[in-house]
């Protein structure tokens, strides 16, 4: 032990730079110096480990490499990256990678959505039990708008629409993200409330008749394209914060709610981005009284520019950007986790 606790002396004071002020306050060869010491301190502890050595130098050990790993195996902080690499590449893959999140959100609001419509449309009294008056109300406002014969949102009062419309969207999403920190239940109520609401909303408007129906899912579907799928990944993003929390697996709750946490605002940052464009399109587009088969073409192509944006951008052999920009380079070949 005293042959070696210089060594670890070292370690311990090259992280406490890099834990407080990051790898730019290090040269060059300390950085190396301390992705070395990283490595032969996880040799010694494995090689201790199993010989069943001093169980005290074993749990110094074991502390140290646990504080040590995430900055070895994580990208430091950098300056935000190119907005065009995000886009083109980032963005896409976190949606891949995660889509099963993304997938159960999308899930717990449609299935109610669906129950919503069907119990409405199946008895009407139901939208007067379970909505407020407000969104009774609101229905009502629906149905007249699309009775109109001219266009009910004037130009003039566009852009303070769409401004609105981005403002909402976005509080709601992150609403749903950060919902993921009570273990993911205020996300889960979100989805389920809002879906209900979805479900109920069309089929009162539905009930007006097949025309006004129409109008309604032709002024829906040009933002709603983008605007739905935004939510949706907003609150996969929250439920993969809330499974981080209550299940970090083998690392330290804090460790992995940081993982989690870093991927989530890769989805949050591109939700954002979406529902900048969905609220351009609802305030400018989307209010346009001209054919509906229209705007459901524009819809489907919006549709199937999305999916093969999120199928599609960021394949190939990209360099992953832990390892592109990572202070150690080729030194970050995986370890077992300690």
């Amino acid at each position: 032990m005293a042959q070696t606790y210089p060594e670890w002396k070292r370690l311990v004071d090259l992280l406490e730079i890099v834990s407080s002020q990051g790898f730019d306050r290090l040269e060059a060869d300390e950085i190396i110096e301390f992705g070395k010491l990283y490595r032969r301190a996880a040799a010694e502890l494995s090689f201790h480990r199993t010989h069943e050595a001093d169980p005290l130098r074993v749990a110094f050990l074991n502390d140290l490499l646990g504080r040590c790993y995430p900055y070895v195996y994580t990208a430091p902080r950098t300056p935000w990256p190119s907005a065009a690499r995000f886009f083109a590449a980032d963005f896409p893959r976190a949606v891949r990678r995660h889509f099963g999140w993304i997938l159960l959100a999308t899930m717990l609001s449609l299935i109610p959505a669906a129950i919503g419509y069907w119990l409405t449309w199946t008895d009407r009294a139901i939208a007067y039990q379970v909505l407020p008056t407000r969104l009774l109300h609101g229905i009502a406002e629906q149905i007249d708008r699309h009775h109109a014969s001219d266009d009910w949102l004037k130009a003039q009062d566009r852009p303070m629409a769409a401004s609105f419309i981005m403002t909402n969207n976005i509080q709601v999403s992150i609403f749903g993200f950060a919902g993921g920190m009570t273990a993911g239940l205020v996300t889960i109520y979100l989805l389920i409330t809002n879906g209900l609401m979805l479900g109920i909303t069309a089929a009162g408007v539905a009930a007006d008749g097949p025309s006004t129906a129409m109008s309604f899912w032709g002024f829906v579907a040009p933002h709603g394209i983008l605007e739905l799928p935004a939510i949706f990944i907003a609150c996969g993003a929250g439920l993969l914060l809330g499974y981080a929390l209550i299940n970090p697996g083998t690392l330290p709750r804090r460790i992995a709610l940081r993982r989690a946490g870093a991927e989530a605002l890769k989805l949050m940052l591109g939700v954002a981005a979406m529902l900048v464009v969905a609220g351009l399109i609802e305030g400018f587009f989307s209010p346009m009284v001209i054919n509906e088969a229209i705007k459901f073409t524009v819809a489907m192509s919006l549709g199937i520019l999305m999916v093969s944006y999120f199928l599609l951008a960021g394949r190939g052999p990209a360099t992953d950007a832990r390892t592109a920009q990572h202070p150690f380079g080729e030194l970050m070949t995986p370890l077992p986790p300690v």
